[in-house]
């Protein structure tokens, strides 16, 4: 479980928790997972690691690929967000968001997957967004890399479904977390009717159930999987064009 000390990775590991599942929660901030793994049941191995560093990357991949100790249920949820002119930011920020969203999925399935596949049995939830469904100026790195991971769940879930592992990639909407505050954009959630928000903890378990339904694409919330599904109807112009006008907006409101 990667990205577990906060926000829908913390959701995820309470949830797995209540059913009776061992976990190994990977996240940059140590005295949270200290605490959280303190307030669970089951055994919690805690990792620090930041995954936008190649060699503590590496680190959490040796022990996914650790024969002794399997991972069944790789979660890839670390992630960050920002907003903003990609001429303006900062490119540490820009190689941040790369790594950690991009390179770190990529780096943790196929340290999973090789043995998973040998067994016959195992499953990764990467935590995607609606954000990848379209191209969004003015957080473009964001969504693009979003993009990636849903394309990239879809490709790895069909190469391996026959083989008795489930690879399912989650869509969440606007979500009650830190990612917004963490960015420095805080003051924007305000302006996000309430009824756009869904609680971290409903959407870790509309994700688990459509894992264990074996689904590729999971988009939690009824208007959420309505919106991504006419989203893939309306051309890219459009899409682009009305993107640019609803950002615009938030920048001015930043």
């Amino acid at each position: 479980m990667t990205g577990a000390s906060a926000g829908l990775g913390r959701a995820f590991v309470l949830e797995l928790a209540r059913r009776g599942v061992e976990i190994v929660a990977v996240a940059r901030d140590s005295d949270r997972l200290k605490s959280l793994a303190a307030s669970v049941d089951v055994a919690v191995e805690v990792m620090p690691a930041d995954l936008a560093v190649a060699d503590q990357l590496e680190a959490v991949a040796q022990r996914c690929a650790d024969q002794e100790r399997s991972v069944d249920l790789l979660v890839n949820n670390a992630g960050i967000w920002d907003f903003g002119m990609l001429g303006s930011a900062e490119v540490g920020r820009v190689k941040e968001m790369v790594a950690l969203n991009v390179a770190a999925v990529v780096r943790l399935s196929t340290a999973c997957i090789g043995r998973m596949l040998s067994e016959g049995k195992g499953a990764i939830l990467n935590v995607s967004s609606v954000a990848g469904e379209q191209p969004l100026p003015f957080e473009a790195v964001y969504a693009a890399s979003k993009a990636f991971v849903t394309n990239f769940g879809q490709g790895l879930h069909e190469e391996v479904r026959a083989r008795g592992v489930t690879v399912t990639t989650v869509l969440p909407g606007l979500t009650r977390t830190e990612l917004h505050t963490r960015a420095g954009c805080g003051d924007q959630i305000k302006h996000y009717p309430p009824w756009l928000w869904m609680e971290p903890e409903r959407v870790a378990v509309l994700s688990l159930r459509a894992l264990s339904r074996r689904r590729a694409v999971c988009v939690p919330g009824f208007g959420y999987g309505l919106c991504a599904a006419i989203s893939q109807l309306i051309p890219r112009y459009p899409k682009r064009k009305l993107a640019a006008v609803i950002n615009r907006r938030r920048m001015e409101m930043t």
